[in-house]
């Protein structure tokens, strides 16, 4: 009988993980561009724990911490993190992340701005 009552609870409880590993909360969708083309980029928050960036074909998962030095980004899809500006560009991403295309890097400079001056709860 306790067997099945901890059972039942553990799948209760894993259950409920998983529904929360799927919530995602649109943020914004704004513009990043370069040079004469732009395209649309959707923010949306994962889990409450972090950032889903899509522009252009690419999703890239973002974890972002503000540090003494600038901002901790992390993007466990690509196996890349690293220390940014605030006020970051797609070369700053490309330097200090590690992100070779340039398009995914502007993308994910132009969420960065975005979700650093938006005042959305980077901790």
């Amino acid at each position: 009988m306790i067997a099945q009552d901890a059972r039942a609870t553990a799948r209760a409880a894993a259950l409920e993980h998983i529904r929360r590993a799927n919530l995602r909360e649109p943020v914004a969708t704004i513009t990043a561009g370069k040079g004469r083309s732009a395209w649309p980029v959707r923010i949306a928050r994962r889990a409450g724990e972090c950032f889903e960036v899509c522009g252009r074909g690419t999703r890239l998962d973002v974890y972002l911490a503000k540090t003494n030095d600038g901002y901790l980004i992390s993007v466990p899809n690509f196996h890349r993190c690293g220390l940014v500006p605030a006020d970051c560009n797609a070369y700053d991403i490309m330097e200090y992340v590690q992100i070779e295309n340039e398009v995914d890097a502007t993308t994910l400079a132009a969420a960065v701005r975005y979700l650093i001056g938006g005042g959305n709860d980077v901790q």
